[in-house]
């Protein structure tokens, strides 16, 4: 997590009090270090308590007693910060006195409002970046390589947990396989739901199409007989009505194979079952074709006009 560790001397104490419990406040991990007359044989000595440190800062609340190259712990705590590529921060007036070889890449804050909002957005970067990094090295130790056609395996195999990991190490919840099919079809095809779920939860585009078979995972699931899948699919507003590549919508494809729990879905989301497929006839007409008993009465109550 992040911690910054805020060096002063006495002139810079109260503040560096204050904005050690605002910091805390925002669950933000700090120390404040004060620094004065024969610091380098002080305890702790000042390079310990930087090696933990994610961000250095020092305060300077005014220019009284401060020459161009600042107090010789500054100078001690830039070169650490440097050389460790750690963000290098300062607090107060008397910083604007110092150097410019000193401050060309030091950020000033003169008000506690500036200097809290800026540690914020370092401490939600920094979370993200961490998670990110953990969850590459998560995978790499159970063996899967983190590259597309490794999450499209996993979601096939149904791997909840890999498949969350691959979100975190910043794949999109809309990649697309080497076929062109999206990680949504691809859970839809597999039975996943609990992957589906997941990828609705991070944006995943619901009526994205395959490019193999033109159509989206409400199609798929359609295909799969997965009615709960297919009922996540429409809550996610997904379009009723989509085509696969031959011309057949999930209605057809869910009247084709008897699958009555998901011609309900479709019936109650205002499926249009009048619509032609390739070989011009509709959900309506194949209905009527099949004659199956708890199919008719299904559109009898749902479908208009009536059966």
């Amino acid at each position: 997590m992040v911690k910054i560790v805020m060096l002063h001397d006495g002139d810079g104490r109260k503040i560096a009090g204050d904005l050690l419990k605002q910091i805390k406040s925002q669950k933000i991990n700090g120390e404040a270090l004060l620094l004065e007359g024969a610091w380098e044989s002080g305890e702790p000595h000042l390079g310990e308590a930087l090696a933990d440190a994610t961000h250095v800062m020092a305060i300077f609340p005014n220019t009284a007693g401060l020459g161009p190259s600042g107090p010789s712990w500054f100078s001690f705590a830039a070169g650490f910060a440097r050389g460790a590529h750690l963000p290098l921060v300062s607090y107060g007036e008397g910083a604007l006195s110092l150097a410019p070889q000193l401050t060309k890449d030091l950020a000033l804050f003169k008000t506690d409002a500036e200097f809290l909002a800026y540690l914020a957005r370092e401490a939600e970067e920094w979370t993200r970046e961490h998670t990110l990094k953990q969850a590459r090295i998560s995978l790499l130790e159970k063996g899967i390589p983190v590259t597309a056609d490794s999450l499209g395996r996993c979601i096939a195999e149904k791997n909840d947990e890999a498949a969350a990991l691959f979100l975190q190490t910043g794949f999109s919840a809309d990649t697309l396989d080497k076929n062109g099919v999206p990680l949504l079809c691809l859970a839809a095809r597999s039975g996943a739901r609990e992957i589906v779920k997941l990828l609705l939860k991070n944006g995943a585009t619901v009526n994205l199409l395959a490019r193999d078979r033109g159509g989206s995972a409400l199609i798929d699931a359609a295909l799969g007989k997965h009615s709960d899948i297919l009922g996540d699919l429409l809550n996610a507003g997904a379009d009723v009505n989509v085509k696969s590549k031959d011309g057949q919508s999930a209605i057809i494809i869910a009247v084709g194979l008897n699958d009555e729990p998901t011609v309900e879905l479709l019936l109650k989301a205002g499926a249009n079952v009048d619509e032609p497929d390739s070989l011009g006839a509709s959900a309506r007409k194949y209905v009527v074709l099949f004659n199956r008993p708890g199919m008719v009465k299904l559109f009898q109550e749902y479908a208009c006009p009536k059966i």
